[in-house]
């Protein structure tokens, strides 16, 4: 008897280890297969984004510019700006020959590297470059000249984004997995050990590769399960993903030590504890490899059934855990590597397009001033298409996030109602417009404009959805959104909020719809109907307003779109109606600084014509000579505050140390780097983000004088 129970405790033993280690291998190709397919399809939305990047700078007109000088040294000094501006890691410039004109990276041990000639080679619209060390990711974009019959090719421009083993990954996925990157047999970069390198080699020249195949490797005596994928490109290069089945199944050795010593002990019963510990183990096991199966296969609610509270349900319900996670964290990296790209080189452009909108408007002012009636029509007309640009700025920049807000304590029913007239003629006259406003709802802190272009934007959405006759409702109401809520919604913080709905009975969307309607220039109309801006518009003004939004929808039933803002305990500011500026006669001297010519050479005209005496500079070491070589006082600069060789608050601060008693108005087109610099811009300053007209020059200029008047005025510093 008792050899038939050790026969059968042995059995069950060699048995449990069998299944284990099949499970682990099963586990570990599961994870493998859904880690490759991660990393593809990141890369890919990445390629893209660098694509649409280089696309984007190809087209700046000043590149062109630049590019049309055909001189390799104008070229190189004066192309580094773009390489800041894109967000990239190398920038190459080439003429239609295939050239090079001009080479930029912020590696510097990349541009005197010899191997960087290797790039040439390149034809397509995407390839990998490795030199010196480091891995580049590239894409192409011609730049042309002219449009239909006289375009023609000035070059190309090339961005590179470097990729690391850290940048593919994360640090910590590296502890889990290495990954190699490697191109005809050789590793370029990796996490594993370099002097495990060789075997790695060995092993792929002795053995044939299949794409998302799992095949075991063995490297100095440990075994690693692996896969790889093919990254394309005219030098392609394979990224391969290990997984060691070693370390993943060194915890059997101490389990079957447990188990054959519970076994020994209880001899008498070991038959029927081997039958309820495999039934126990095995099958939740299987239901786990089931699940990952088909988390594999995109699934990721699959439903696993979890029982008591052993070791093996904690391990189902952390798997649960993991795959939830797994989902928000795939979801949440795709879509933020999508706007990555869009919302930083939305942010750098903003200082040249504004630059450009701002000419156009103020020299149209200026003609205004003195053109003849027939004319007007024409520059007024062309002063609207420069509101227009400013109005595509502004969104571009909500969008990403990088609108610079003016937030207010405001009533949302008010905001509501004051478009109510508004929004009834943008619906037509057979959509009916109800509305239900709570009077219990408290105020909200928000940018007034931000919010009117919120609920205008979901009133069309609305409205293009209802095929015809319909209804549109607005709702306000006050919620508390409690911690349960915010368990299931990470970026939301529990507290009291106020609620604005709006809902339709047009014809809803799709499951496929509603995961990318708040995606930029997603749209769902046709071909020149939509800019698929409006909804992601929507999305950034909230979010950057702490705030929350959420759908719900059906199809052939209807849409709900639901804003939460937080709620605050605070009066709302009574509207205060404010008279038309009126451009009055100055006087005085203005140092006005401003490297961008012919928007200089407007302010100087328009401030002149006013009654101002101006001083003119191109940036903060110019503006210094300028003001030691004028005699007078000096009694309002403004500036910008991001110029080549010396910035505006750095020229600011050198100037207070030789002379005082006047005030700065300072300028800037970039959204973030003004933010920053609010902080320090001081007391008796003021911050005018572009564009912006003459009159709001002029009455921030009055402003801030009479706000230093009140102020006493400091001693000169002694510093040098």
């Amino acid at each position: 008897m008792l050899a038939v129970v050790f026969l059968l405790t042995a059995a069950v033993l060699a048995l449990v280890q069998v299944r284990m280690r099949a499970h682990v291998a099963e586990d570990l190709a599961s994870a493998l297969r859904t880690e490759s397919d991660v990393y593809s399809k990141v890369e890919e939305a990445r390629r893209q984004q660098s694509a649409l990047s280089a696309a984007l700078i190809a087209n700046l007109p000043s590149l062109k510019a630049l590019m049309s000088t055909h001189d390799p040294l104008t070229i190189q000094d004066a192309s580094e700006a773009f390489l800041q501006t894109s967000g990239a890691d190398v920038l190459i410039l080439e003429d239609p020959a295939g050239t090079e004109m001009a080479i930029h990276s912020r590696n510097k041990h990349v541009i005197t590297s010899s191997e960087r000639l290797l790039l040439f080679h390149s034809s397509g619209q995407h390839d990998w470059w490795f030199v010196n060390g480091h891995l580049y990711d590239l894409s192409f974009a011609p730049v042309t000249a002219g449009a239909g019959s006289e375009a023609h090719r000035l070059g190309q421009v090339a961005l590179g984004r470097e990729v690391t083993p850290q940048s593919m990954a994360g640090t910590d996925a590296l502890k889990d997995g290495p990954i190699i990157f490697e191109r005809d047999g050789h590793v370029l970069l990796s996490s594993l050990d370099p002097i495990l390198w060789e075997d790695f080699q060995s092993w792929l020249a002795k053995s044939s590769h299949h794409p998302q195949s799992i095949q075991e490797i063995d490297i100095q005596g440990e075994r690693y399960l692996g896969s790889f994928i093919e990254l394309s490109g005219d030098h392609p290069i394979r990224l391969f993903c290990l997984k060691s089945y070693d370390q993943a199944t060194s915890f059997l050795g101490l389990l079957n030590r447990m188990l054959v010593m519970l076994g020994a002990i209880a001899v008498l019963t070991g038959a029927l504890f081997g039958f309820v510990l495999s039934r126990q183990i095995t099958r939740p096991l299987e239901d786990l490899v089931i699940a990952s199966r088909q988390m594999e296969k995109g699934d990721f609610e699959f439903p696993i059934k979890v029982q008591g509270r052993d070791e093996v349900a904690e391990l189902t319900r952390a798997f649960e855990q993991m795959r939830k996670s797994l989902r928000l964290s795939r979801e949440g990296m795709l879509r933020s590597a999508r706007l990555e790209a869009v919302g930083r080189l939305a942010g750098g452009i903003a200082h040249d397009f504004n630059n450009l909108v701002m000419i156009i408007k103020g020299y149209s002012d200026l003609l205004l001033e003195s053109a003849l009636p027939e004319n007007r029509p024409h520059i007024e007309e062309i002063k609207r298409a420069g509101d227009r640009a400013s109005g595509l700025t502004r969104q571009l920049l909500a969008f990403s996030r990088k609108q610079v807000l003016e937030p207010q304590v405001l009533d949302l029913n008010h905001t509501v109602r004051g478009m109510l007239k508004m929004i009834r003629l943008l619906l037509g006259e057979d959509i009916e417009l109800l509305t239900s406003l709570s009077e219990q709802i408290g105020r909200v802190k928000a940018d007034p404009g931000q919010l009117e272009q919120v609920i205008m934007n979901l009133a069309v959405n609305a409205r293009d959805a209802l095929p015809g006759r319909g209804k549109v409702i607005i709702e306000t109401h006050f919620c508390d959104l409690d911690e349960t809520y915010a368990a299931t919604h990470n970026e939301v913080a529990p507290g009291p909020y106020v609620l604005l709905a709006v809902t339709d009975n047009g014809c809803g969307m799709n499951s496929e719809t509603l995961t990318q309607i708040f995606e930029p220039f997603f749209t769902t109309k046709e071909p020149g109907k939509g800019t698929g801006l409006g909804l992601a518009t929507v999305y950034g003004i909230v979010k950057q307003s702490r705030g929350h939004v959420t759908v719900y929808s059906e199809v052939g039933v209807g849409t709900t779109f639901k804003i939460y803002l937080p709620a605050i305990d605070k009066p709302a500011l009574a509207p205060q109606s404010q008279p038309a500026a009126q451009l009055s006669a100055g006087h005085g001297t203005v140092l006005l600084v401003e490297d961008e010519a012919p928007l200089r050479a407007l302010a100087a005209e328009a401030l002149k014509r006013l009654g101002y005496h101006v001083l003119q500079a191109g940036n903060g070491l110019e503006a210094l000579v300028a003001a030691d070589q004028h005699p007078g006082d000096i009694h309002i600069v403004v500036t910008d505050i991001v110029m080549p060789r010396m910035g505006g608050p750095e020229f600011v601060e050198k100037l207070r140390r030789k002379r005082t008693g006047f005030s700065v108005v300072f300028m800037s087109g970039y959204t973030e780097a003004a933010v920053l610099e609010n902080a320090n811009i001081g007391k008796d300053s003021i911050l005018l983000n572009k564009p912006f007209s003459t009159e709001t020059l002029v009455q921030k200029m009055r402003e801030v004088q009479e706000a230093a008047a009140a102020e006493p005025i400091p001693a000169p510093s002694t510093e040098s």
